[in-house]
């Protein structure tokens, strides 16, 4: 017996020590990362995390602050921040004025028109039956992450998932093997024959499970455990007086098609199912190769016009955003093994203090009337120089003069520039006013100026850039105004996760332009052309 329970004894020491070495061995992190994910998420705010950590989960962006790296002070460089310039920065690691993506649109001065920052004629969508233009990363001047990536090693997979079509094609890249986002007539996820004729079996079949209507076949209501609304929430909520917020998302849906879910904590679970099935069906992270996969949650940014940045809706989805980031790397530690993967979250433009939010305080704020100012503008010109269309158009902070008139007229473009910098500074809310001229002849060293500067692109931007005080917003007259809205809070959250990151905290300035050189530091592939960050030394040493 005594003999019997001795080697029992040792079979089982031995299979502890097997079971231990095993154990070990498979959480040594691999030699390099074997896929990169990149998160952004619009309009996260710096601050959300410690004001709201009280209701959050342990997996998600807990995780993320007790087993990662956090960089308390990350910001953009420059000025104007909206979905496309700030992908396009995060991911080729430069500003817009050499990427050259300084808005979601801008005024073409050959045809006088507006050129939208994704339509590529040459192209067109793919998974739908559509007579709209197609969509590439054509007119993006830089090389992104994903595309030095692909030239160090072509057999790397690299994959866009967003539901916005900038969001998915600037993350990508030039180079990637599929860039996706959901078309808001069909509800499908989509690309571009830029990157395929037709789309893979998987995407096919994720579209034929039908998920945004699944999501779309439901309320909206604040959390709770079993996410189930009681049917005296419904009730109140139906006829107005529940006391927080209820959506009926079918009805949201027939009033606005499937673009209704961009604006629900839904779409958010939607992209990380599409970014579940492309991890598996692209097998990314599965061998020595390394693969690159760029995630875009969007669903805090369609509602913050309407609402404040700690109204009830966007705090719930928040909340359930960090559930669905915490079933995403759990997810990536099951599949793959976080030792094998390297995650960095951030965000692009970050959420504002509403003009209301700020009167409660007695804080300085108001709204700028674009359409007030460019037609006194227009009418400047008109007693100046007789009757004429001088101004061509305005967005994204840009006056856009009409070049070719003003050279018919044998006028001074300059001398119409410091015009309308001069009249335009008149208005309350304008902070600075400064003309194109001066941004090719200047160099600034900091300041305001400094972030105009590194926003200004010489062949796309406008005439006349313009800064707002602190506190002013644009006032909405139409859907295309959102162009002109642009993110007066440029600092923003970035974490480290997974393969050799430490738990830390780096106080000091980081740019968001330094995220993309220090990935490459960590693949050793060479940093894309034009990339003006620095890898952050505290990771790479």
């Amino acid at each position: 017996m005594s003999k019997r329970f001795g080697t029992l004894l040792f079979a089982l020491l031995v299979f502890t020590i097997q079971f231990s070495i095993a154990q070990n061995t498979r959480k040594i992190p691999s030699e390099k990362p074997k896929l990169v994910v990149g998160i952004v998420i619009d309009h996260l705010r710096a601050d959300y995390y410690f004001r709201y950590s009280n209701l959050l989960g342990d997996g998600g962006f807990k995780r993320l602050m007790n087993q990662g790296t956090y960089c308390k002070n990350s910001r953009f460089s420059y000025l104007y921040s909206q979905a496309g310039p700030d992908h396009a920065s995060i991911f080729t690691g430069t500003p817009p004025a050499f990427h050259g993506i300084i808005s979601n649109g801008w005024y073409n001065r050959l045809s006088g028109e507006l050129e939208l920052a994704k339509e590529d004629s040459e192209t067109k969508l793919v998974g739908i039956e559509s007579e709209e233009k197609g969509s590439s990363p054509k007119k993006m001047l830089a090389s992104t992450l994903g595309d030095e990536i692909k030239l160090f090693n072509s057999r790397s997979r690299v994959v866009g998932v967003a539901l916005n079509c900038e969001s998915a094609l600037f993350s990508a890249g030039h180079a990637a093997d599929g860039a996706y986002w959901m078309d808001d007539i069909s509800g499908k996820f989509i690309t571009s024959s830029y990157y395929q004729d037709t789309l893979y079996n998987w995407v096919k079949e994720f579209n034929e499970k039908k998920f945004t209507d699944f999501y779309l076949n439901r309320v909206w209501t604040p959390f709770n455990d079993g996410n189930a609304p009681s049917v005296s929430d419904k009730l109140l909520g139906k006829v107005g007086l529940n006391n927080q917020f209820f959506y009926d998302l079918n009805k949201e849906k027939r009033e606005h098609g499937y673009k209704a879910i961009k604006t629900t904590p839904f779409g958010n679970m939607l992209v990380k199912d599409f970014a579940i099935s492309a991890i598996i069906n692209e097998n990314l992270g599965k061998d020595d190769d390394a693969d690159f996969l760029s995630v875009t949650f969007s669903c805090l940014d369609e509602k913050h016009r309407d609402l404040s940045p700690f109204a009830p809706e966007m705090i719930d989805n928040f909340i359930r955003l960090d559930q669905e980031l915490e079933h995403f790397l759990s997810f990536l530690d099951e599949q793959i093994g976080m030792e094998n993967v390297l995650v960095f979250v951030t965000a692009d433009q970050s959420a504002n203090y509403t003009p209301e939010n700020l009167s409660e305080q007695n804080i300085p704020n108001g709204y700028f009337s674009t359409y007030n100012a460019i037609a006194l503008l227009k009418s400047y010109f008109n007693i100046l120089y007789g009757n004429g269309e001088w101004v061509l158009g305005y967005d994204s902070q840009q006056v856009y003069l009409n070049h070719q008139l003003i050279e018919d007229s044998k006028l001074s473009i300059i001398d119409l520039q410091i015009k309308a910098a001069e009249f335009l500074i008149q208005f309350s809310g304008v902070a600075t006013t400064t003309t194109a001229n001066s941004l090719v002849k200047s160099n600034y060293t900091h300041g305001i100026l400094q972030k105009v500067q590194r926003s200004f692109n010489q062949k796309r931007s406008g005439d006349v850039m313009l800064t707002l005080e602190q506190g002013w917003m644009h006032k909405i007259k139409d859907e295309r105004d959102e162009i002109a809205q642009y993110s007066y809070t440029n600092q923003v959250p970035l974490f480290w996760y997974g393969w050799k990151i430490k738990r830390s905290v780096i106080s000091r300035s980081v740019y968001i332009e330094d995220i993309v050189p220090t990935v490459s530091s960590f693949l050793n592939i060479s940093i894309p052309s034009g990339c003006d960050g620095n890898p952050i030394e505290e990771l790479v040493n």
